[in-house]
């Protein structure tokens, strides 16, 4: 049977493209209106939709109602916009963008298609109940102690708060402690709660009736409702507005939840897993997170280090991410020379793995022979190098000239995080409040750097 894709376009070049490049192998379903794309969405099985971004300007939370769908139909917005609306869309659910006019059309075909693959279907799957096999990638100490954690975590019902910079893989955490307890045959929904408009989260989460708000054409169970029994991972949840933090809160004080325009009260058995790239420590000591919200979620934590804090991981990973991204590309003998993981080794990778996986991904694209030289890697690569302190220690007793060198450690760390507890707790490779002690113990604050630095 051969799959749909719905073009919304009143353009005739993209419309004409699109029965040329997929009307053989495609049922390509046109249509120049909205409204009627809408009904022709409930009326068919539908695995994909080409928009104008025009039709959605006033309004980006139709791409979300598009995607909620049963088929979970995935969504590429076509046509000139600014850098501004490119990010709206993709808030908002898009699964690409599509500049117009279209002159590549290779380009076309293959962002299309991409989505049409079964392995990508099954990725969009949500409420698959196959197991994945989700693994953390990594022999380092720290990394053997969190999949162990992970195993003890698993079988509870717990919420589990996972802290971690961004790319250090906390939602693979999150996936393995689902997978590994007892709910790893039900469903698992994952949600990026940063920067969306709270309607859009909480239509995501609790469900909406028809009409509930503009935009609001057919009824939507939120994951609220579709994961019982299931597990929920809220990434980014410190982003979240105050507002919503409060809704949170009821679903997890009482099971209770109830959709966006209706009265009838709904239960959840959802296990929360929450995540966040910011101390909600520092957040809630603050007032920009709830208190009473940070302890519903932070029942366990679970931290991830960085990459930079298990450099012997990286020519695993980076041999992984070459295998992977080799095989789709055809380019199985692709090796790195030793010097080049050597240089991997000295980043800082403040995006961490995901940035690693995009390095290597671009590495395999653009190599030129078999085996990949230091020459080859971005320029920025090539030049960075990890920080040295420059502390003078005096001549001293080991306990005293100890005492000294953390001193001026810790407070230099400081110093070149500008005055940034948080980044300079990072750099430390240890968890803030730690760090702050330390401070506390010299007496270091940020006005004190430059005369203990200078002190002999």
């Amino acid at each position: 049977m051969k799959k749909s894709i719905l073009v919304i376009e009143p353009d005739d070049t993209t419309r004409n493209l699109s029965a040329k490049v997929f009307g053989n192998k495609l049922h390509v379903i046109f249509t120049d209106n909205f409204q009627d794309g809408i009904s022709l969405l409930e009326k068919n099985s539908i695995d994909g939709v080409i928009l104008d971004i025009d039709m959605i300007r006033e309004n980006f939370s139709f791409i979300s109602e598009i995607k909620s769908g049963e088929n979970q139909p995935f969504v590429i917005i076509a046509g000139k916009s600014s850098t501004e609306d490119l990010v709206t869309c993709m808030k908002s659910g898009a699964d690409n963008f599509i500049d117009k006019p279209v002159t590549n059309i290779t380009v076309f075909k293959k962002t299309v298609q991409k989505f049409l693959t079964s392995d990508h279907r099954e990725s969009l799957n949500r409420n698959s109940n196959s197991r994945k096999n989700f693994q953390f990638i990594g022999q380092n100490k720290k990394i053997l102690e969190l999949k162990k954690l992970i195993q003890k975590v698993a079988p509870l019902d717990s919420t589990i708060l996972v802290q971690g910079e961004t790319g250090t893989g906390k939602e693979v955490v999150a996936r393995m402690i689902h997978e590994n307890g007892p709910r790893g045959r039900n469903s698992f929904f994952a949600v990026h709660c940063g920067g969306i408009p709270d309607t859009l989260l909480e239509s995501t989460l609790f469900g909406h009736e028809k009409g509930s708000f503009t935009g609001a054409f057919r009824r939507h169970k939120g994951f609220f409702e579709m994961a019982n029994n299931g597990t929920i991972f809220l990434d980014e949840i410190g982003d979240t507005t105050p507002s919503f933090q409060v809704k949170l809160l009821r679903v997890l004080q009482s099971k209770e939840f109830r959709r966006i325009g209706d009265t009838k009260t709904l239960t959840t058995n959802a296990r929360i897993i929450s995540a966040s790239n910011r101390d909600l420590f520092e957040a809630k000591e603050e007032g920009t997170f709830r208190e009473d919200l940070y302890y519903r979620l932070n029942v366990i934590t679970i931290r991830v280090p960085p990459l930079r804090e298990r450099p012997d991981d990286i020519p695993l990973l980076a041999k992984h991410f070459l295998h992977v991204y080799g095989r789709q590309q055809g380019r199985q003998n692709l090796k790195l020379k030793p010097k080049t993981i050597e240089i991997l080794q000295k980043q800082k990778w403040q995006g961490n793995v995901r940035e690693l996986e995009n390095l290597i991904e671009n590495l395999v694209a653009f190599a030129n022979t078999e085996w990949i030289e230091p020459s080859e890697l971005p320029e920025q690569y090539r030049k960075a190098q990890q920080p040295v302190a420059h502390v003078n220690v005096p001549l001293a007793q080991y306990t005293e000239a100890k005492a000294i060198f953390e001193k001026k450690y810790v407070a230099w760390i400081l110093k070149v995080a500008n005055g940034d507890y948080t980044k300079a707790a990072r750099l430390m490779g240890m968890p803030r409040q730690e760090y702050k002690t330390a401070l506390k113990k010299y007496e270091i604050d940020k006005d004190t750097i430059n005369s203990i630095l200078s002190d002999n």
